[in-house]
C-alpha cells in the first residue's frame, strides 16, 4: 500500500510538471484601488543580453534589448514606488518593438524572452502581492503576417489589400471566424500565463468581439479598453481609458495659472459610468509631459508632483508611465521612446509617488469614494473623497501665488491634517476651516475629529529646552567666575 502511495505521488508530480498555469491570480483587492505602473519591454531594462537581435540603443526605430527578465528583476523597485499593478507593453510576436505590428498572436517575442519567462514574471509578482496586465491587440497585423498570403483568410481582413495610415492591416472584428479566433487566443494567453487583465487595443472594435473575450476569460478578469467603447460595448468591459481626461490634465498642469474645472467637470460624470475610468498623463502615443513642462521653461518636477498629487487622488485607477520617476523626457518627439535610466532620479518627484501609491492603499476614500468639488477659483482647486465613515480633502495650487480657500461644510470640532505637508487646518470662530496653499503646491487632507494640541508634548519639549538654557546659563556664570 505504501509503495502504492509513493508510486501514485510521483505520477502525480510528473502529470502536475505539464499542466498549464492557473488563469488569474487569488489577489482579493477591489481593481478600484490599483495604482499601475506601464511598461514598454523593449525600453525598460535588458535582464538577459542572450535574446539580444540587433540592437541599438542610438536608432530610436530599432529594439533597444529590454525583455521580460528585466522587468522581473526590477520588480522590487516597483515594488517600493507602492504599484500594485504592472502593465507590460505586447508580448507577443511583432515586427517592431512596441508589439503593435504582430505577426503571431500565440507566440512571446523572441527577444523578450520565452513562455516560461513571462509566466515566472507573474508568479514573483503575485508573491509581492502585485498583478499583472498584458497589452492584447485585437485588431492589426503587420505586413509580414501569414495570414496575408493565406487566402482561406481574404475575408478576415478590411484592408488586405493596403496597408492603412499606421502601416499595419486591420482585421474585420465584426466576422465571426475572427471573433472565434481572438475567443481562442485570450483564452490561451489567460490560462498559459495567469494574468489578472487585458488592455485590449484597436480602434473601432466590434461590440461580438469584446462579448467574444469576455466570455473566455475567467470572471475576476479585468478587461479595459485603449478606446472609447460602444454603448453596445460596455456590458462586456470592466474599464476603458480615458483619451479626454488625458489630454485635458497635460494641458491643465504643464503651466501654471491653468483652472482644474474642466478636469473636474469630467471626472463629476465617472461615477455614472457602467465602466471604471482609468486614467494617465502620458503614453506611447504623445510626447512626455516632463518636455512640455521643458517647453513652457518650467520646473518639470513642479509641474509632475502636481499632476500626479490629482492623477493619484481623483476618481479612476491611475496608470504611470515608466520612467516618470526619472523623470525622463523625450525631446518632445512622438515616438522617440527613451531607454529607462535606472541611475538617475529625481528624490522629489519619487517621494511625491511613493506617498500617493501608499494614501490609496491606506485610504480607501481616495480610490472608491464620491467626489465633490468644494472650491474652483484662479487656479485653486479643492475637492472631497468621502467613503463610508471616511473623508479626505484634496487641494491643489497651480497658481503662481498663495491661495486661499475657506471650507464651511464639516460642522464643528474637525481638524484637517495634511498628509504631504505636515500642516494641521482647524476651525475659525465662523464655524469654517481656512485651507490656505503656497504657489503650486498640494495637499491631501484627512478629516477627523480635532483633538486639540497635544500639552504632554508641548510641555516636554519647553522643560527640554528650559533645562537647555539653564545649562547654558550656569555654565556662563561659571565661565565668568574663572
Amino acid at each position: 500500500m505504501k509503495s502504492m502511495t509513493v508510486c501514485l505521488s510521483i505520477i502525480l508530480m510528473f502529470v502536475s510538471s505539464f499542466t498549464t498555469v492557473s488563469a488569474a491570480s487569488s489577489i482579493d483587492r477591489q481593481w478600484e484601488s490599483e495604482s499601475v505602473y506601464k511598461i514598454q519591454i523593449d525600453r525598460f531594462m535588458n535582464g538577459d543580453n542572450g535574446n539580444d537581435q540587433e540592437t541599438s540603443l542610438n536608432d530610436p526605430e530599432a529594439y533597444h534589448g529590454g525583455d521580460l527578465q528585466g522587468v522581473t528583476d526590477q520588480l522590487d523597485y516597483i515594488k517600493e514606488l507602492g504599484f500594485t499593478t504592472i502593465q507590460l507593453s505586447p508580448v507577443t510576436g511583432s515586427a517592431d518593438f512596441g508589439g503593435l505590428a504582430v505577426d503571431d498572436f500565440r507566440s512571446v517575442e523572441e527577444r523578450f524572452g520565452t513562455m516560461e519567462t513571462l509566466q515566472g514574471l507573474v508568479e514573483e509578482a503575485n508573491e509581492r502581492d502585485m498583478r499583472v496586465v498584458l497589452d492584447f491587440v485585437i485588431k492589426d497585423v503587420s505586413p509580414e503576417h501569414p495570414w496575408l498570403d493565406d487566402a482561406s483568410k481574404e475575408e478576415w481582413f478590411l484592408d488586405r489589400a493596403d496597408e492603412g495610415q499606421s502601416g499595419l492591416h486591420k482585421l474585420d472584428t465584426k466576422k465571426p471566424e475572427v471573433q472565434a479566433y481572438m475567443q481562442e487566443t485570450a483564452e490561451y494567453w489567460a490560462q498559459e500565463t495567469g494574468v489578472d487583465g487585458f488592455r485590449l487595443i484597436g480602434d473601432d472594435v466590434d461590440a461580438g468581439l469584446y462579448q467574444s473575450i469576455s466570455q473566455a476569460v475567467p470572471e475576476e478578469f479585468f478587461l479595459y479598453t485603449n478606446q472609447q467603447p460602444s454603448e453596445a460595448s460596455v456590458e462586456w468591459l470592466d474599464g476603458v481609458m480615458v483619451p479626454e481626461y488625458q489630454q485635458m490634465i497635460r494641458e491643465t498642469f504643464q503651466q501654471f495659472g491653468q483652472p482644474m474645472s474642466g478636469l473636474n467637470d469630467l471626472l463629476q460624470q465617472a461615477g455614472d459610468e457602467e465602466v471604471v475610468w482609468l486614467h494617465a498623463i502620458d503614453d506611447e502615443t504623445n510626447q512626455r509631459f516632463t518636455h512640455l513642462a521643458v517647453e513652457q521653461e518650467l520646473n518639470p518636477t513642479t509641474r509632475w508632483k502636481l499632476a500626479l498629487t490629482y492623477l493619484f487622488t481623483s476618481p479612476g485607477i491611475p496608470v504611470m508611465n515608466y520612467g516618470t520617476e526619472v523623470p525622463l523626457d523625450d525631446g518632445g518627439t512622438v515616438g522617440n521612446i527613451r531607454m529607462m535610466n535606472f541611475k538617475l532620479s529625481d528624490e522629489q518627484i519619487k517621494e511625491r509617488i511613493e506617498n500617493v501609491t501608499s494614501m490609496r492603499q491606506q485610504y480607501p476614500a481616495l480610490a472608491q469614494g464620491d467626489f465633490n468639488v468644494l472650491h474652483e477659483e484662479d487656479g485653486l482647486t479643492v475637492f472631497e473623497r468621502t467613503y463610508e465613515e471616511q473623508s479626505m480633502i484634496v487641494a491643489i495650487n497651480n497658481a503662481p501665488e498663495t491661495k486661499v480657500a475657506v471650507v464651511d461644510h464639516l460642522g464643528d470640532g474637525q481638524q484637517l491634517r495634511g498628509l504631504l505637508q505636515d500642516g494641521i487646518v482647524r476651525q475659525q470662530s465662523d464655524g469654517s476651516y481656512r485651507i490656505a496653499m503656497e504657489r503650486e503646491t498640494a495637499d491631501v487632507f484627512v478629516v477627523e475629529e480635532d483633538g486639540g494640541y497635544n500639552w504632554l508634548f508641548i510641555g516636554f519639549v519647553g522643560g527640554v529646552l528650559g533645562l537647555f538654557v539653564i545649562a547654558v546659563t550656569a555654565i556662563s556664570i561659571k565661565n565668568r567666575k574663572e
